[in-house]
């Protein structure tokens, strides 16, 4: 029985055989198999590996709390922990989350002559100046293109440093040397960005500043219903970090009692209320100014 059992089997592997030189039907059952069952069960294994450390860190994080992680949540991350940092599985969660902070962008303006102008040699007077912003949702699609460019901007922020203090190169000539280094890094990638948007526009030179997008408080969303971006939540981020203890400059900071109107102020000493034509009066030099000082009093 089984003598004619291989034979038969055999016929059938000859005649697939000629079947398929002559490009004819294949039965299926004699076909090779392309893995075996233990490949297919060592990919398994490896895959289901990789999901768990993939869910591992996110799940860990998302117990934490200010009493510490869930007991349930540490034991696989920590088994897993030389796999998840090799393979960098933890790096996007702390950015998000818990407490994402405010985003930066960044404002390129530039001067650009309309065609025509530059011969009729009307070029400086007639032209127009424009600015863009990066990111933009509007500009930027899909949604990856945007993402892409806020990290741009996110990582021109990070390496920021302010140029150089000449006190500190002169005390500290190896805090100075590596200060220059970042420093010098920073204007790199400054420069390379405006030097890519100049090209895009075809212009000569483009303006760079920092824009840091706060968010809104409960207040501002709640009650004042402010949208997210609202243009009181943008500004613009200084390249030079403030002298500590400089006076602000009058043209700016100096601020008509006139505007205050019936506005009071509470004296610190006494307590009793002041007016605000009193306060500036007392401050002689001083100025009051948003960032500081009594307007922070203001009611």
């Amino acid at each position: 029985m089984s003598s004619q059992a291989n034979r038969s089997r055999k016929a059938r592997i000859a005649q697939n055989a000629a079947e398929r030189e002559g490009n004819g039907p294949v039965d299926p059952q004699e076909s090779p198999a392309i893995y075996s069952s233990t490949a297919k069960w060592v990919v398994s294994i490896l895959l289901l590996f990789h999901l768990t450390a993939v869910v591992a860190e996110p799940f860990r994080f998302f117990s934490l709390s200010s009493r510490g992680t869930s007991p349930a949540a540490d034991p696989p991350r920590e088994w897993l922990a030389p796999y998840v940092e090799f393979t960098y599985l933890n790096h996007g969660y702390f950015f998000f989350a818990p407490e994402p902070g405010p985003s930066h962008l960044i404002d390129c303006s530039f001067q650009q002559v309309s065609p025509g102008e530059e011969e009729l040699g009307q070029g400086e007077d007639q032209s127009q100046r424009f600015s863009v912003r990066y990111p933009d949702r509007e500009a930027q699609w899909p949604r990856l293109l945007y993402h892409r460019h806020f990290m741009l901007t996110e990582n021109l922020h990070q390496l920021w440093v302010p140029p150089v203090d000449p006190v500190v190169a002169m005390e500290s000539p190896d805090l100075a040397r590596d200060w220059r280094n970042d420093r010098q890094r920073f204007e790199q990638i400054r420069d390379s960005m405006a030097g890519h948007v100049a090209y895009q526009f075809g212009v000569d030179r483009v303006e760079l500043e920092r824009v840091e997008h706060r968010l809104l408080s409960d207040i501002e969303l709640f009650e004042r219903k402010l949208p997210l971006n609202d243009p009181s939540t943008y500004f613009t981020l200084p390249d030079q970090e403030p002298e500590v203890g400089s006076a602000p400059d009058d043209a700016e900071n100096t601020i008509d009692p006139a505007l205050l109107g019936p506005l009071r102020f509470d004296a610190p000493s006494t307590g009793d209320p002041i007016s605000a034509e009193e306060m500036l009066q007392e401050q002689d030099s001083t100025h009051l100014s948003p960032a500081g000082g009594a307007a922070g009093k203001l009611p």
